[in-house]
């Protein structure tokens, strides 16, 4: 019997900028993965692709990050007096078109999403969508959908929404829609960690996801709405999937999507960076979301630099202990430092080690962040900052909202870190301009 097709979707970027940081639709792989284990066939469109044989704008593109090619499109009205141009991020409008209309229609469609305030892209997808499959039952996921469900379903009009982790919903969701009523195989339902990276274009690099959710509680991180328990897969499983991985798609780049990787490390990521080490030499790895100062150690900074970690980031958003207090404990100064120490006398330099820091909070001055960037420079690492978007459903949330002089609440487009929405006057974007270049001057003259 032939199985029952679903087409999986990754929408367009509408937005100000976008870069492609190590960036795959993670979350639509892995429920590939337990599509097929359920019976049906899925199908990838991805409209971020920048291998698509038909996007010669990037044809010579050689790195696994990147620039998105770009469409230059009207601004939405709300924010119109912003003085930026505005863009459709990824694969050519028509070149996805002529993709949908070459392929046969599914049995349903499953869309997800990012960022609250790209949801005139998932939109604009819908719409598409809709057009060439007329009719086809519609799933919209991912992040905005979760955070924002009541948005997602008056803007995109999905027929159905799917909030949080979607192994547990989706099924019978799918049955409901189609009328396709697969027999079960017998297997609970669970979480699925492996993605079908055979659906992408090209494996340039390999996304990894070794646990789900995340222990700490940051007043700013969405992390504990979108996955309210942290669940981690056998060490065992993570080194034979790469090590399969790495075999079959001779892709020797590790990009790490754990938002809590090193907790514990002696008992869990210690093991599995010494297996990869002595089973798979030759792999570098990358952490873009960031890694827990606390939890780096000798022994741990030995192991990374064993294992072949290239690209370190650390999440410590505050040089100051007080913001820490206050948004959840995650770490503080001594910690930072003996963990940048520990990452040197390892032999990481510090262009390899970014630290991510804050910037645009609410109650946040001048003061503050010129103090944070001069510690992270001192200590011997590399500061990164990073813009403060308000996400609904955090503990901050409130604070944003009181700060903002936009009506976040009922526009998501405010959401925008481009926007600084949530900064006090001072910290404008001429200030954080003028400080990107201190940290540039800082580091060639170094």
């Amino acid at each position: 019997m032939r199985r029952p097709e679903i087409l999986l979707v990754n929408p367009w970027i509408h937005d100000f900028a976008a870069y492609d940081l190590w960036a795959k639709p993670l979350g639509l792989l892995v429920l590939a993965s337990v599509l097929r284990r359920h019976g049906w066939e899925p199908r990838l469109i991805d409209c971020l692709d920048p291998d698509h044989p038909e996007n010669r704008v990037l044809k010579g593109r050689k790195e696994s990050h990147g620039r998105f090619f770009r469409q230059p499109i009207a601004k939405p009205e709300v924010l119109g007096a912003v003085p930026r141009s505005f863009s459709r991020y990824g694969v050519p409008y028509e070149i996805i078109r002529k993709d949908l209309q070459s392929i046969s229609r599914p049995r349903a469609i499953l869309v997800t999403s990012l960022m609250t305030y790209w949801y005139p892209g998932v939109q604009k997808t819908v719409a598409l969508l809709r057009e060439v499959f007329p009719a086809v039952p519609l799933l919209l996921g991912g992040i905005y959908a979760s955070l924002m469900p009541d948005h997602a379903r008056i803007h995109c009009r999905p027929d159905e929404l799917v909030t949080g982790p979607g192994e547990f919903v989706l099924m019978s969701a799918l049955s409901r829609l189609t009328g396709v009523s697969i027999p079960d195989n017998g297997e609970p339902a669970s979480l699925e960690f492996r993605p079908a990276l055979d659906l992408l274009t090209k494996v340039r690099f390999l996304p990894l996801l070794t646990s789900r959710g995340c222990p700490f509680r940051c007043s700013y991180c969405a992390s504990r709405s979108l996955a309210p328990f942290y669940v981690r897969r056998p060490a065992e499983d993570v080194v034979a999937e790469l090590a399969e991985s790495v075999t079959r798609y001779q892709a020797v780049d590790i990009a790490l999507y754990d938002d809590a990787f090193l907790v514990e490390a002696p008992r869990y990521a210690i093991p599995i960076l010494e297996a990869v080490a002595e089973q798979i030499p030759g792999t570098r790895w990358h952490a873009p979301n960031g890694l827990h100062a606390a939890a780096i150690d000798g022994r741990v900074a030995r192991a990374m630099m064993k294992a072949g970690f290239q690209t370190i980031r650390i999440g410590l958003e505050s040089s100051s202990d007080d913001f820490h207090a206050r948004t959840g404990g995650k770490a503080d100064l001594a910690a930072f430092v003996r963990a940048v120490n520990h990452l040197r006398e390892a032999g990481f330099t510090r262009r390899q080690i970014g630290v991510y820091l804050l910037v645009g909070l609410p109650g946040q001055y001048r003061s503050q962040i010129e103090d944070d960037v001069a510690r992270v420079l001192e200590i011997g690492a590399y500061p990164k900052l990073a813009e403060y978007s308000p996400i609904p459903g955090t503990a901050m949330w409130s604070a944003a909202l009181e700060a903002s002089r936009f009506p976040l609440e009922k526009e998501p487009l405010f959401h925008n870190c481009t926007l600084l929405p949530a900064a006090e006057h001072e910290v404008d974007a001429d200030f954080l301009r003028k400080t990107r270049e201190r940290i540039r001057d800082f580091l060639d003259s170094a």
